[in-house]
């Protein structure tokens, strides 16, 4: 009996990341598409304690390949406590970029800041974006080339290049699982539709969005699964990308990791309806993947090793030990040299620890430390 349990939970990853791990192989990324018209958009930049990093945001704004005099940028708020608004404000008026900053009432997560930035916004196309990334000088031009190459795709997300300042295991962990996080998310746009998006650049259309959940799930993944809700695909698109500095403490990755799975996990769970619906090839073959990736992979794949360690040392100690120094190896091979084997049990591990916090309010939580890139 525990032979065939051990067997099953060892299936269950194996057949979910097999089935990604081919596409990631055999496909490829689309050509990108640059807008013809250059259409009037609103960028939406939800804030708290961005003073390190706020003016630089909108300087790139005005350097990117993307007329100035058509961006209009609504900076958000969430009660900041140092000199967000003012560097902000500043900013407008120093880089010559129309903007205006909103202040909420109290502090209310970025759930909320995106909703009322959205809501605000003059333009049929919106931007949404964090204060610590920059664009690419064309990413811009090509996710909104894509997001208008049909009327049913309703958002476009860009692809994160992560910049590191100082060589750490968080750092390699975190370049491994960007290796294949875009060409995973890009091979489910071209079946249909994926809602792992990259929050820090989304453009969307403002019909096709709807008011995200204030309270739980990821603003990102919960924008996504609202649109692809409405009848629109979302797609991810490579050619867009955008920098950002990714943290080399382990502490702060650890938080930043758990706060994004909890928050994903949790806007999937919201949505189970989605499974098996209407909703296209998403609903019938995408969604159900994720949402064993997300929620029955992981604790099969732990149960998996402790059942086959259990197995193994009942023929010998040895060979028992012998399954856990191998684990521990791959485990921390990361340390010295990048790697997905390392990365992907690192994954695991955020993803079963987060489950702990999925209901438990964390749309506000604290932000790792702030950097210019």
């Amino acid at each position: 009996m525990l032979l065939i349990l051990a067997i099953i939970t060892c299936l269950i990853p194996i057949f979910v990341y097999s089935i990604y791990g081919t596409a990631i192989l055999l496909s490829r990324d689309p050509v990108p598409i640059k807008s013809k018209n250059k259409p009037e958009i609103t960028v939406v930049v939800p804030t708290f304690n961005e003073s390190e990093v706020i003016e630089n945001r909108i300087k790139n704004l005005s350097e990117i390949r993307y007329p100035s005099h058509l961006i209009h940028t609504i900076v958000v708020d969430d009660r900041s406590t140092d000199n967000t608004l003012e560097f902000a404000k500043k900013a407008f008026e120093k880089y010559n970029i129309s903007g205006e900053v909103l202040v909420k009432e109290k502090r209310t997560g970025t759930n909320v800041s995106v909703n009322l930035g959205v809501s605000k916004a003059k333009t049929e196309i919106v931007v949404t974006t964090d204060a610590d990334v920059v664009f690419e000088a064309n990413a811009l031009d090509y996710a909104i080339g894509r997001l208008l190459s049909s009327e049913n795709i309703g958002a476009v997300c860009g692809e994160l290049e992560p910049v590191i300042k100082k060589s750490s295991f968080t750092t390699s962990s975190e370049k491994a699982y960007r290796s294949v996080y875009g060409k995973m998310c890009s091979w489910e746009s071209k079946i249909d539709s994926t809602y792992c998006f990259n929050g820090p650049l989304i453009v969307l259309r403002k019909k096709a969005f709807s008011p995200i959940p204030e309270t739980h799930g990821a603003s990102d993944a919960g924008m996504a699964l609202r649109i692809i809700r409405n009848g629109y695909r979302c797609l991810y698109e490579p050619a867009a990308k955008f920098y950002e500095y990714i943290t080399a403490e382990l502490q702060q990755q650890k938080r930043q990791k758990l706060r994004r799975s909890a928050r994903l996990q949790e806007a999937t769970f919201y949505n189970l309806d989605l499974v098996f619906s209407k909703f296209r090839k998403f609903g019938l073959f995408i969604f159900p993947l994720r949402i064993v990736m997300l929620f029955i992979a992981p604790a099969a794949f732990f149960m998996s090793v402790i059942l086959w360690t259990y197995l193994a040392a009942e023929i010998n100690l040895i060979y028992g030990a012998g399954i856990l120094t191998l684990f521990m190896l791959a485990l921390l091979s990361g340390i010295k040299n990048s790697n997905l084997i390392s990365s992907f049990i690192w994954h695991q591990i955020y993803l079963l620890f987060s489950l702990r916090y999925i209901f438990r309010g964390v749309h506000i939580w604290k932000a790792i430390d702030r950097e210019e890139v």
